[in-house]
């Protein structure tokens, strides 16, 4: 499996990654398609011709609302996503680039995105082209629920020059699904940093001991980059040149689903009846204080577990399967999906 660091696209053997992905996403995605259809309820007409840029395998268009009757194109860069999303659903599939989009001027509704726009290099020209393809008062839209990809990020800090570190690799999404950090060195600390490296060349005997003691003065100068808040603010001031400044916006979608679990949350070892998809990680749960963290960040979706249930259901089923099977307690799932809006 490659690492999607090296380039600002996904590599076709990337499939097996975002199959990882779809399967921790689908233990919460009674949730997420609620959260779908409250976007489209408060932003969509139903007849909307949409574009979506890197669409993957379709994640997105599969599950947004049955209520829409209008046109969704999906597009991706790479004929093997697109290949395997037509095995999963019927549509309207088309190759091409988020840089040179294949639509006249002012030809598209709704130009959005799923987890597409933070791997661009290009970000300007990439809202810059989708600017060009929506009709006036058009919605652009990106979604995500995954750390954004490092790459651009240290990309814009290394052409200005910027000392930073990276560090993190991909992992199969139990638990965090990406694993990301850059660290850098600001402008206000930089010639500090750089006199206490100058130091260090005279004061160390041997490449180990300069090494460590490097790493001290790195850790002592150097802060880390909130990668959610770095992409937030580059895509906002990349629609400004673009798009109504008054009507961009960006912050958290949520939603909750209760009901009976499904067959693939069934299948799970440990039984959970909790799941939780945010920004970059997929939790199930599985102990109290993970539990208590939950429920102190959403107290408004946490009505789930009532005291002794759980442990009862279980302890029964030791017992009689079929009769703990009819006390089963309700599942919940929670979803949350950082988001940037923009009308033309």
């Amino acid at each position: 499996m490659s690492n999607r660091s090296k380039d600002s696209t996904w590599d076709p053997e990337d499939i097996e990654l975002l199959d990882d992905f779809e399967e921790s996403r689908n233990l919460a995605l009674r949730a997420t398609k609620q959260l779908f259809l409250d976007f489209y309820n408060k932003n969509f007409q139903g007849d909307e011709k949409v574009l979506e840029i890197g669409s993957g395998t379709g994640f997105l268009k599969r599950n947004w609302s049955e209520n829409f009757h209008g046109e969704w194109i999906q597009m991706d860069s790479q004929p093997a996503f697109l290949k395997e999303a037509k095995k999963k659903s019927n549509g309207t599939y088309i190759q091409g680039s988020a840089y040179r989009i294949p639509f006249p001027d002012e030809s598209l509704d709704v130009v959005c995105g799923y987890g597409s726009y933070d791997v661009f290099m290009d970000l300007e020209n990439a809202t810059k082209e989708a600017s060009r393809v929506l009709k006036k008062d058009g919605l652009f839209f990106h979604m995500l629920d995954l750390d954004p990809c490092s790459s651009p990020i240290a990309n814009d800090l290394e052409k200005k020059g910027i000392p930073l570190r990276t560090k993190g690799k991909y992992e199969k999404p139990e638990g965090v699904c990406q694993v990301k950090s850059i660290s850098f060195i600001s402008e206000e600390k930089m010639e500090e940093f750089e006199k206490m490296c100058a130091n260090l060349n005279g004061n160390c005997s041997n490449l180990s001991d300069f090494g460590g003691k490097y790493n001290k003065v790195w850790k002592k100068y150097s802060e880390e980059i909130k990668t959610h808040d770095y992409f937030d603010k580059k895509l906002r001031q990349s629609l400004m040149s673009y798009f109504d400044p008054e009507t961009i916006e960006n912050g958290n979608l949520t939603s909750s689903f209760k009901g009976k679990r499904t067959e693939q949350q069934q299948k799970l070892d440990k039984e959970p009846f909790l799941f939780f998809n945010e920004a970059g990680k997929f939790y199930r749960y599985s102990n109290s204080t993970q539990y208590n963290m939950l429920q102190s960040n959403f107290p408004n979706m946490l009505n789930v577990l009532p005291a002794g249930h759980d442990c009862a259901y279980r302890i029964l089923k030791q017992i009689s399967p079929s009769l703990a099977q009819k006390i089963e307690p309700s599942c919940s799932e929670i979803s949350a999906v950082k988001y940037v809006s923009a009308r033309k």
